[in-house]
């Protein structure tokens, strides 16, 4: 009862925001320069905005000859590492409140910033969202939500910093009234201190499991949860040797862990939704995880990063802009700008967006198209990320052109378990690796010719 009464104070919570983004959604353009220049006042003295001269852009146009588009993320980086050294009115008025780290392309760690404004205009987004799924699926809100926000695993250790990196719980997301209630909902709320890999999975499952009435799962990526089931299979006396409290459960769970096929709703029977990545390369995934799931539905997440949201699910199958958190532009194939109120159904764009913690006119080189209009709001498919590209000799291959083979391949092979291309320098001369595994092979071969056939 207690669970279900938070869920529902915490719906009621973020009523507001959802009813704003239906309001407000044929307005795009009128809602976006709104916020456009509610950032520039906020900003207009700080050290980039100085810079930029924010206090005399009057229109979106003085704001594209100010600013220019920030490609790469090493051209804001210093202002950055001044922020981590505790200098405040650098990119935004203020202080951050913490660092969030991830990685970029090339590898190299990113450290962005977040404040009290990136933190609402999350919240914002997450409303519209939640609220669209209450109404799609009520009983999702009834018991326990397995929430994971931050990246697992990742190494905070960052150059000297004044700084908070990182976030001790997935809770410091949220306003602090959000986050009692929320306390009530999570089924995995401590901080998980942990030694190494498999210490985080067997305190995961801990905490997991002593939740049969979980409802929800959120993750990022449909890997991540794989990943924490084959751990569960593997290790299930490690786990279940760990777990305090009702012995009745623990016998139910070792009846359940003994069976040949492990689906998610015999571990948890009350569970309504999964929530992850199911576009660009999470989509090879989707076979194996529904394996796991069952009967239970996959709802696709929409385009949520480090950097900020872009797109938030809509109904089980689209994914919509997220309008009412950030500003948005958007590139076009012919190296246009577009603002969200000018996308064409059909075409392709890299998204670009301006944040309240400072981003301004930052290029994500996520790769979207846009799919239609929902109520004037456009739906937006999440293809791949353009930066992404193995060019060895000249052959430009990208993340997107081999998500899209490969996803073939996989139709085409249904058994095929996992597929990997490595490139690889032989002395004076460049080739690449296909690794496949669970085929015979002949069938093996097959692919590696069809590979080949494509990548001329």
């Amino acid at each position: 009862m207690i669970t279900q009464f938070a869920n529902e104070v915490w719906l009621l919570s973020q009523r507001s925001n959802f009813r704003r983004f239906l309001r407000d959604r044929n307005q795009l353009a009128k809602v976006q320069s709104q916020k456009l220049k509610i950032y520039l006042n906020e900003n207009k003295n700080t050290v980039f905005g100085s810079k930029h001269n924010f206090g005399k852009i009057k229109s979106y146009a003085d704001y594209i000859e100010s600013v220019p588009i920030i490609e790469d993320y090493q051209q804001i980086s210093p202002l950055i590492e001044r922020m981590m050294l505790g200098e405040q009115d650098v990119l935004f008025k203020g202080k951050a409140l913490f660092f969030e780290s991830t990685s970029g392309s090339s590898g190299q760690a990113k450290y962005i910033p977040y404040n009290q404004e990136l933190k609402s205009e999350l919240n914002t987004a997450i409303s519209a969202w939640m609220w669209n799924l209450y109404q799609i699926a009520p009983k999702i809100f009834h018991g326990k939500a397995y929430w994971s926000l931050s990246p697992a695993l990742k190494n905070d250790e960052p150059l000297e910093s004044k700084t908070q990196i990182g976030t001790e719980s997935d809770l410091e997301y949220f306003n602090p009234i959000a986050a009692i209630l929320l306390k009530q909902i999570m089924a995995v709320t401590k901080p998980i201190e942990y030694k190494d890999a498999d210490d985080f999975y067997v305190q995961t499952w801990r905490q997991l499991l002593k939740n049969k009435n979980l409802t929800f799962i959120s993750v990022w990526s449909p890997q991540f949860l794989l990943r924490l089931m084959e751990f569960l299979k593997a290790n299930q006396a490690v786990i279940l040797s760990s777990l305090s409290g009702s012995s009745s459960r623990q016998k139910e769970l070792q009846a359940i862990l003994e069976k040949d096929i492990l689906k998610l709703s015999d571990l948890f029977p009350h569970l309504r939704l999964i929530s992850c990545w199911t576009q660009a390369q999470s989509a090879i995934w989707q076979a194996e995880l529904k394996n796991f799931a069952g009967d239970i539905p996959i709802q696709g997440k929409g385009l949520l990063s480090t950097e900020g949201v872009v797109s938030i699910p809509w109904g089980m199958d689209q994914q919509v802009l997220a309008y009412q958190a950030h500003f948005y532009e958007f590139k076009g194939a012919d190296n246009q700008i577009y603002l969200a109120h000018q996308l064409q159904e059909g075409s392709n764009y890299e998204c670009i967006i301006t944040t309240g913690a400072g981003l301004y006119r930052y290029n994500t080189h996520d790769l979207v198209q846009c799919t239609g209009f929902i109520d004037g709001i456009p739906a937006l498919e999440f293809l791949g990320r353009t930066g992404n590209v193995s060019d060895m000799v000249g052959e430009k291959i990208t993340e997107h052109r081999l998500t899209s083979l490969f996803l073939e391949v996989k139709r085409k092979y249904s058994d095929l378990k996992s597929i990997f291309l490595f490139p690889h320098k032989k002395d004076l001369t460049a080739e690449y690796w296909l690794l496949i595994s669970g085929l015979s092979d002949l069938k093996a071969k097959e692919i590696c010719d069809l590979v080949h056939q494509e990548l001329l």
